[in-house]
C-alpha cells in the first residue's frame, strides 16, 4: 500500500530520501525555506517553510494529514531531527522520542548522558555568554576543542591549544549555537571514523563505517572519507560497541543514528551521535555504491512503522569521497565537471559555486566549493580515482576581486598554502632567497601588458602537490596551456624582472593554479 511521508529538506542531502520514496511508490511531500530547493521536482507536494519553525512544519503535517493522510516523517543530513521527533510524536507517528531526539542534538546534554552511562567521550565543560571560562575549564585539561552545542557541518569548531585564544573561539562557537552556548571538551588524539546505522525496536543494524579524512587545523575540515574503512575486524568492531553503547545511553529506539567516533591511544571515545542518517554524501551516496545498499530506504520504512528489510549486500567495492575546495575571491567560473565525469570510476561531481558567488577558503565543512566520489576494486585506487578527478576541476577566479590578493599576501599556517614546501631543501632554499631578496606581495599585480608574455624557469625539483596532488610541474603546464604563461624555452631568453617572479612563486604556492592565474590576469 502506498505511503504518504513528509520529508523535511529538500536540499542535496536529501535527494536520495526524495527519489526513493518516489521509487517506492509513495506520496512525498517536503518543506524547506528555499523555495527554489534541488529537490523540489521531486516532491508532490512543496511547503516553503523555514525548517527552524517547528510549530508551522507540525500545522504543515497537520494539513497533509487531513488532505490525505500521513504515515511517516523523515530528515536526513540536517540539523532537523528534534523537529522531526516533535512532529512524530503530535501526530502519533513513528520514530525517536523527542527526548532522545534532544539529546541527541544538544551536545551538552549528550556528553552528560554518556558520562551518566559510563559511555566514553571526553571531559568538557559547557560555556553560556556570562560564564567565567577559566573557572569553568580547570577540571578540562587542554588542549581542547570549542563547538557550538547545536549544530552541524563543523560551523563554528575550532581546536584551542592556549587558554588566550579561548575566549575568541567562545565567541565565534556561539554564533552558530541556537541557544547562545558552546561546548569545550578535551582534545581527543587519533584518526576519526563516521558510523551510520538504524536502530529498530532498540536493535543496532549497522550500515558503514568509513575513515574520515580531517585536515587544516585549528579547523576541522572533512577533506573526505573512504568506505568501507581500513580498519581491521578486531579495531572496526570495537567502534561499533562503543557506538551501539552510546545509542542506547541516548534512548534512540527506531529510526537512523549517525555516530563520528575516534580511536585514541585509550580505545574509541564518542565525538557525537546524531539521530538521523549522515550527510557528507555517505548514507546516499558512499555506503550504496560500495556495498549495494540503500540505509535510506531502511530508514524511511522505519519511519513509516515498517522493518528496516535491508538485503544482503550486492557490492564490495571501495567507494571515496574527496573535496574541492577554492580561496577567498569571487568565482569566474568553475570548469571540468563533464570530463571528470567521463573518467574511470566517477560516479559523481557536485560543484556547489556558480558564477558570480564569493568563495573562501573553507573555516567548515559547508563552505567546499565541491565533491567528486569514486569507485575501485582497492582502496588506493578509489582515493586516486578521486584525486585524479579533482585535478580536472578547475576554479576561476575574478581577476578584479582584492579578496584573493589579501589572501595570496598572507601567510600560514591557516589557511594553509596550497603547496607546503618545508620539506622540500632546494625548492624552499630557492624561493626563500627569492622573498628575502623581493619580498613578495601578489595583491600589488602584474605589469600592466604582461597577459601571456611571462616566462618562467623552472624550478628546482619538488615532490610537492596541492589540494589535489597535482604537482608544481603540472600547475605550470596548466597555466601555460591556457596561454596564461610563456613555456620555457632556451631560445626564450624573455625572464621577468626578480619581483615579478617572487610575486608570481607566492601566488602559486599560496593559492594553487587558481592563485597563480589570478596573480597573471589581475590588473590594478
Amino acid at each position: 500500500m502506498s505511503k504518504t511521508v513528509f520529508i523535511l529538506g529538500c536540499g542535496t542531502m536529501q535527494l536520495p530520501s526524495l527519489r526513493i520514496a518516489r521509487d517506492m511508490g509513495w506520496y512525498v511531500a517536503a518543506a524547506d525555506g528555499n523555495s527554489q530547493a534541488e529537490g523540489r521536482g521531486l516532491c508532490d507536494l512543496f511547503f516553503h517553510i523555514d525548517l527552524k519553525d517547528t510549530s508551522a512544519l507540525i500545522d504543515a503535517a497537520r494539513e497533509l494529514r487531513e488532505k490525505r493522510g500521513l504515515d511517516a516523517v523523515f530528515t536526513a543530513g540536517t540539523d532537523f531531527s528534534l523537529a522531526v521527533a516533535e512532529i512524530a510524536r503530535a501526530l502519533d507517528l513513528p520514530g525517536h522520542s523527542p527526548a532522545a531526539a534532544a539529546l541527541a542534538t544538544d551536545k551538552i546534554l549528550m556528553r552528560r548522558r554518556f558520562q551518566e552511562k559510563g559511555v566514553p567521550s571526553p571531559a568538557f565543560a559547557e560555556i553560556g555568554p556570562d560564564d567565567n571560562s577559566r573557572e569553568l575549564l580547570k577540571k578540562v585539561p587542554g588542549p581542547w576543542v570549542v563547538k557550538p552545542v547545536d549544530s552541524m557541518g563543523a560551523r563554528g569548531v575550532i581546536r584551542v591549544d592556549s587558554r588566550n585564544k579561548l575566549d575568541a573561539a567562545l565567541k565565534d562557537a556561539r554564533s552558530y549555537s541556537k541557544s547562545g552556548r558552546a561546548l569545550v571538551e578535551t582534545w581527543m588524539e587519533g584518526p576519526e571514523y563516521s558510523l551510520d546505522a538504524l536502530v529498530e525496536d532498540g536493535k543496532l543494524i549497522p550500515c558503514g563505517l568509513a575513515d574520515r579524512h580531517i585536515e587544516y587545523p585549528p579547523c576541522f575540515i572533512e577533506m573526505g572519507h573512504l568506505i568501507p574503512s581500513t580498519l581491521n575486524t578486531e579495531e572496526a568492531g570495537e567502534l561499533w560497541d562503543v557506538f551501539e553503547k552510546g545509542v542506547k545511553a541516548l534512548g534512540l529506539t527506531r529510526g537512523a543514528a549517525k555516530g563520528d567516533i575516534k580511536l585514541t591511544p585509550k580505545g574509541p571515545m564518542i565525538g557525537e551521535i546524531a539521530a538521523r542518517l549522515s550527510g557528507g554524501y555517505m548514507s546516499g551516496w558512499t555506503y550504496p555504491y560500495s556495498s549495494g545498499i540503500e540505509p535510506t530506504r531502511g530508514a524511511l520504512r522505519l519511519a513509516a512503522g515498517l522493518s528496516a528489510s535491508l538485503h544482503t549486500p550486492s557490492l564490495s567495492l571501495y567507494c571515496s569521497e574527496k573535496a574541492l575546495i577554492g580561496i577567498d575571491g569571487t568565482i569566474r567560473r568553475i570548469s571540468g565537471r563533464e570530463e571528470a565525469l567521463r573518467l574511470p570510476g566517477v560516479k559523481d561531481v557536485f560543484i556547489r559555486y556558480t558564477e558570480g558567488m564569493a568563495i573562501r577558503f573553507p573555516r567548515n565543512n559547508v563552505e567546499k566549493a565541491g565533491n567528486v566520489i569514486t569507485v575501485a576494486p582497492e582502496a588506493e585506487e578509489a582515493e586516486k580515482r578521486a584525486l585524479a578527478a579533482l585535478r580536472v576541476l578547475n576554479i576561476e577566479l575574478d581577476p578584479q576581486d582584492e579578496a584573493t590578493g589579501r589572501f595570496l599576501d598572507g601567510e600560514g599556517p591557516f589557511p594553509p598554502d596550497a603547496f607546503d614546501i618545508t620539506g622540500d631543501a632546494e625548492l624552499s632554499s630557492f624561493l626563500n632567497k627569492l622573498w628575502d631578496d623581493y619580498p613578495p606581495k601578489p595583491s600589488r599585480g602584474c605589469p600592466e601588458g604582461m597577459a601571456g608574455k611571462i616566462t618562467i624557469p623552472p624550478p628546482p625539483p619538488s615532490v610537492a602537490t596541492d589540494y589535489t596532488g597535482r604537482s608544481i610541474f603540472e600547475s605550470l603546464e596548466l597555466l601555460v596551456s591556457e596561454g596564461s604563461l610563456r613555456p620555457y624555452e632556451v631560445n626564450y631568453p624573455e625572464v621577468p624582472d626578480k619581483a615579478v617572479l617572487s610575486d608570481f612563486w607566492k601566488a602559486l604556492v599560496r593559492g594553487g593554479t587558481a592563485g597563480g592565474r589570478w596573480y597573471l590576469e589581475q590588473r590594478f
